[in-house]
């Protein structure tokens, strides 16, 4: 099926379930520059601003059981940074907590580095580069794994010292997730959710983005089959934000014809946000958000989708 995402989709939201919500907290807010939007109990929410909306969600849970370390679940979830120099002041700012950096690449279309929370979930801090600079062939994108330069990139902030928070432009790029099978997570996410497939050449792994992005979505299969507890430290959920509230209706038509439970409830924001569970029994929430930013929809596109919601 052709990709029928618009090129405003982004993946706007993580929730995590934590084993210790103020060792997260202090890592997030600390060490990477989040600020707290809202806290009640075992819940808080981070943003890059401090306002609405979060960016990342923590639930803790004192009773909640490691995820295994080979079995399906997050790999990692990115945040993107505005530009090279605020991605040096994110290394700064790590070096200078004395936080372990696991590692970093140059991926052509972007520079980054990884490393893992206090609970092993993966995180990735990362800057694109121009998509001028990105390569494309055969509707393929090449991304490579390269040594980060990191002479190159530390020159960028020219001595300027790093500031406590992240800018307020700070966003997530995609999040990666460890499957049991790709030709079922390529129906899910393509078939289904209707991102396009950007890069198919790594072994046992898969890209899908919208718009022409490098990747909003990667899955791998590198971890293997193993499904981990359902109430395990790690991913709970994550929010896919869509411009056109017929992308909703059409989905929530098509979950149940496509045999995937799907139920649909209110956000934060009073807007609508449908409920899917991928293959690997994690709830993907896709919401509608209007805002100044995001292209109205035209009229071929709303036929499309119409066509899409009937079949």
């Amino acid at each position: 099926m052709k990709a029928f995402l618009p090129e405003q989709t982004r993946i706007s939201q993580v929730h995590l379930r934590t084993a210790r919500l103020e060792g997260a907290l202090v890592f997030y807010t600390e060490v990477l520059g989040l600020r707290s939007l809202h806290r009640s109990g075992s819940h808080a929410t981070l943003s890059a601003t401090g306002a609405g909306p979060g960016l990342l969600v923590l639930t803790e849970d004192l009773n909640a059981p490691p995820c295994p370390p080979r079995s399906t679940g997050l790999y990692h979830f990115a945040i993107r940074y505005p530009s090279r120099q605020d991605l040096a002041h994110a290394y700064h700012r790590l070096v200078k907590s004395e936080y372990p950096v696991a590692g970093a690449s140059d991926h052509g279309v972007s520079e980054a580095l990884y490393l893992s929370d206090p609970d092993g979930n993966g995180v990735e801090l990362y800057a694109d580069r121009p998509r001028s600079q990105w390569n494309w062939r055969n509707g393929q994108v090449a991304m490579t794994t390269e040594p980060l330069d990191f002479d190159s990139l530390l020159a960028s902030t020219e001595g300027q010292p790093a500031p406590s928070n992240v800018p307020p432009q700070t966003d997530l790029g995609h999040i990666h997730l460890h499957v049991a099978d790709l030709t079922a997570a390529e129906r899910f996410y393509h078939e289904f959710l209707g991102l396009a497939v950007t890069q198919r050449s790594y072994p046992g792994a898969l890209f899908l983005s919208a718009g022409g992005y490098h990747h909003h979505l990667a899955v791998n299969t590198w971890a293997g089959d193993r499904s981990p507890p359902g109430n395990s430290i790690g991913l709970i959920s994550y929010r896919l934000e869509v411009p056109e509230a017929e992308i909703l209706y059409c989905l929530r038509h098509r979950a149940p014809l496509a045999g995937y439970e799907a139920t649909t409830q209110l956000g934060e924001t009073a807007s609508e946000l449908l409920q899917i569970r991928d293959p690997n029994g994690h709830w993907l929430e896709v919401q509608h958000v209007s805002s100044p930013r995001l292209t109205p929809i035209d009229r071929k596109r709303s036929q499309s989708l119409t066509r899409l919601t009937r079949n």
